[in-house]
């Protein structure tokens, strides 16, 4: 076969490739802020604690009632906001985030900057199924994966950007700062909806019962375990990301944001790949991913007090922790369909895991007096999560045959 012939397939299937719409786009942005809130109290741990005052595992808990918030109560918002136009639903849901990030903002003590955590997670819990559902129906089937990869991008280029950057505000001017620039962040995401998403339509009515039967997939739930136990286990360990680099690796408080910053920029690369490979291997690469995971708390499990292994077992959970998301995504979507529902309650499974990891991880602090015990429970997770992968060995089988048939018949 000559070169120019081998040449017409590749240049037909550019041409014929959907191109993304900047709706996606916008819905990136609004997961950015959301994202920033949800994982900045990470990098502004020492601080909080001081002002606040509280302890450490109390501000790790910030994170885990955030987590806890977007599982108990966006799945019935959800529901609720199904019968609404999606870009109403994404309107309300980022005006309620916005009310509660002002609240945190402001709050004299612990237990109100818990009233903003509970309000910004039930928001942002909500607006992640809603978000990635006007993705989906934004894009034909076979674009589906790019298009979840670029609004989980959002939550990529806030860990990269917006959370060191929410971390430098807070470190030099205060954490109230931080929450209120994640406000400003919020609001932005606003206006731009506003002005540039479209209003789709609700599609026909669906009763809760109806709702609720989709719910049953036993392979649903499978995927479902899969998502949360992986998640937990990054997140049993970067809750306490600024305690395991100042304490027990020796890194300066300084120095924190720009070790965030190339956590998140693990991420980017992580995110792109598995965006690539989404549509065609999400099997594949939840597996590869959980054997990363693994790797990390092992690296973190013998080795953190060598900066070094600390910054390896870093790079490593932002290559395969929450960059596994798109996968996860078009895995719980090929098996239980696009509806808010389903979506929301895959976001709220993935919030649990984060809310068991920090919380779990809390505990372990609070009952051993070390943080280095949190590597045990990371690794405990991240192996539950990939036991639930051997039910689908022989799928995972099935898209490498596929992708070396495909490859042969390339050659």
């Amino acid at each position: 076969m000559s070169n120019i012939e081998q040449a017409v397939p590749a240049i037909a299937a550019r041409v014929d490739a959907p191109r993304v719409p900047f709706t996606v786009y916008i819905l990136a942005f609004t997961i950015l802020a959301f994202t920033t809130s949800e994982f900045m109290v990470s990098g502004l741990m020492n601080d909080l604690a001081r002002d606040l005052p509280a302890t450490v595992p109390a501000i790790g808990y910030l994170i885990a009632i955030y987590a806890l918030s977007m599982v108990v109560l966006a799945p019935p918002s959800s529901i609720l906001l199904s019968k609404v136009r999606p870009k109403t639903a994404l309107l309300v849901v980022s005006t309620v985030f916005i009310i509660g990030e002002l609240t945190a903002t402001m709050a004299p003590n612990y237990a109100v900057i818990v009233i903003g955590r509970i309000v910004t997670g039930a928001a942002a819990g909500t607006a992640y199924g809603v978000t990635i559902s006007i993705a989906a129906r934004a894009v034909p089937d076979r674009a589906r994966g790019r298009a979840i990869g670029i609004v989980m991008g959002g939550n990529t280029i806030g860990t990269i950007v917006g959370l060191p950057v929410a971390s430098f505000l807070g470190n030099a001017f205060g954490w109230r700062l931080a929450f209120a620039f994640v406000a400003l962040l919020a609001t932005v995401a606003l206006v731009a909806a506003v002005v540039c998403v479209p209003g789709l339509d609700p599609g026909p009515p669906t009763r809760l019962r109806s709702e609720l039967a989709t719910l049953k997939n036993r392979s649903l739930w499978l995927a479902y375990s899969t998502s949360g136990l992986l998640i937990g286990s990054v997140f049993s360990i970067f809750s306490y990301f600024s305690p395991i680099l100042t304490q027990r690796a020796g890194f300066d408080q300084s120095t924190v944001p720009i070790i965030l910053a190339g956590y998140g920029l693990a991420c980017a690369i992580g995110i792109t790949v598995v965006t690539r490979l989404s549509d065609s291997y999400p099997l594949t690469v939840a597996g590869v991913g959980s054997l990363i995971v693994l790797s990390s708390g092992l690296v973190f499990l013998v080795g953190d007090t060598d900066p070094i292994l600390v910054l390896i077992g870093a790079a490593a959970l932002g290559l395969a922790g929450v960059s596994l998301n798109p996968a996860f995504a078009v895995r719980v979507m090929r098996v239980g369909g696009t509806s808010f529902a389903v979506n929301t309650v895959h976001t709220s499974i993935i919030c649990f895991g984060i809310f068991l990891g920090a919380t779990l991880g809390g505990l372990v602090i609070d009952t051993s007096g070390s943080v280095h015990s949190v590597y045990y429970l990371s690794l405990a997770l991240a192996a539950a999560g990939a036991i639930t992968l051997l039910p689908k060995y022989r799928t995972v089988r099935e898209e490498l045959r596929t992708r070396a048939r495909s490859a042969g018949r390339r050659s």
